[in-house]
């Protein structure tokens, strides 16, 4: 147990802070349902409120914008450089960049699959998709029930999904996790942070690209 945990301590660490984090992100969400004065829905308990489309829709909102941020950061990666950022190939390094091609034999003599090759991307791309139209179904059911308390017809899907509501919190969620990847590039190229595999030695020049991937 000692050596799983020791293994595997960075993974566990953040899937601890997303327990903690969503936990108090339904009980918090919960006792606000008795502040609204709008007579927004009220649910029956706190398990009943884990299915609210309001709780939901704040729940994926976050998740999709977090899953596109780091889809965009792996395949941006893999033709753009950085110079000088920990995260990013080394500029004039083309041929080290490359690495194996698909249909390349591995260690072992068997082909790398096209799908091997780009299972990271296409991961996130999966979970993206997922997160996003969860997002959007619960958005709408929660848009919907406020429409409904005010006497308003309820959207369609259709409109739904062009409503200004919904793009609103959509490009409010990513440009957030945009701004804050793109501070990350910028300042890991001024910046250390001893004893971090997310920074450069504390030795390196300014513009040492991509230490961290030595």
């Amino acid at each position: 147990m000692a050596r799983f945990l020791k293994d595997n301590g960075l993974t566990l660490a953040f899937f601890g802070l997303f327990l903690i984090c969503i936990g108090g992100q339904a009980i918090s969400g919960y006792a606000l349902q008795t502040e609204d004065p709008a007579g927004q829905s009220r649910s029956s308990g706190l398990i009943a409120y884990l299915a609210d489309p309001g709780f939901l829709k704040g729940v994926f909102s976050n998740w999709q914008a977090a899953l596109l941020q780091l889809l965009v950061l792996i395949v941006f990666s893999v033709f753009l450089r950085q110079r000088g950022a920990s995260h990013s190939r080394k500029p004039d390094d083309e041929a080290a960049a490359q690495g194996p091609r698909p249909g390349a034999p591995d260690r072992v003599g068997r082909p790398y699959s096209w799908t091997y090759a780009n299972g990271l991307s296409l991961a996130f791309l999966g979970l993206f998709l997922l997160a996003f139209a969860a997002f959007f179904f619960a958005n709408a059911a929660s848009y919907n029930a406020d429409r409904s308390r005010r006497g308003e017809a309820a959207l369609d899907l259709a409109q739904s999904l062009v409503s200004a509501d919904l793009w609103f919190q959509t490009f409010q969620t990513w440009q957030a996790e945009f701004f804050a990847m793109g501070m990350f590039l910028l300042l890991s190229i001024y910046l250390r942070q001893d004893g971090s595999a997310e920074s450069k030695r504390l030795t390196a020049r300014d513009d040492e690209t991509g230490a961290v991937n030595e």
